[in-house]
């Protein structure tokens, strides 16, 4: 069972939009080591596709957003919505996370069943953006099982890494 500070919930069940259920690891790319006690931070837009940031001026601060840190395997639980299209655009649906003290801080979820050929190949081109297979849970919850790739984090003095 992972601790409380390794699971995060961004949209509780009075939020309208799709359930979702993200369960991510954070790997170290160079070395593919897990990231133990990795502070994480998730922001996304509503189901209509809305930031509401606190600052108008900062996406980051998000209506729906929240931190959590990886456990001693790199794992995040993350119980939330499916973020809505926003702007012009169509097939732009994705979760900002941002990975502190990593070089650069700033990863993608995206979504293959709402990701179009273009997005689809820019991701592909990306080592920040990343592409999760949405399933179906029995209570039609989405889920995802997602391993995130991390370049250069910063190693805490009192934190190791183990092979996982």
């Amino acid at each position: 069972m992972m601790n409380e500070k390794n699971r995060l919930t961004i949209a509780d069940e009075t939020e309208l939009g799709h359930k979702l259920f993200l369960c991510l690891k954070f790997v170290d790319k160079e070395s593919k080591r897990v990231l133990k006690e990795q502070e994480i931070k998730f922001y996304h837009t509503s189901s209509i596709g809305e930031y509401e940031p606190a600052n108008p001026n900062d996406e980051s601060t998000a209506r729906l957003s929240g931190k959590a840190f990886t456990d001693m395997s790199g794992r995040i639980f993350v119980k939330t919505i499916l973020p809505g299209n926003y702007g012009s655009g169509e097939n732009n649906r994705h979760i900002h996370t941002t990975v502190k003290g990593a070089k650069p801080e700033g990863y993608d979820i995206h979504f293959k069943q709402h990701t179009g050929f273009m997005g689809k190949r820019f991701i592909n081109r990306s080592d920040q953006h990343f592409l999760a297979d949405l399933r179906y849970n029995i209570d039609s919850t989405l889920v995802t099982f997602l391993t995130i790739e991390v370049k250069r984090p910063k190693i805490q003095e009192n934190h190791s890494y183990d092979h996982k």
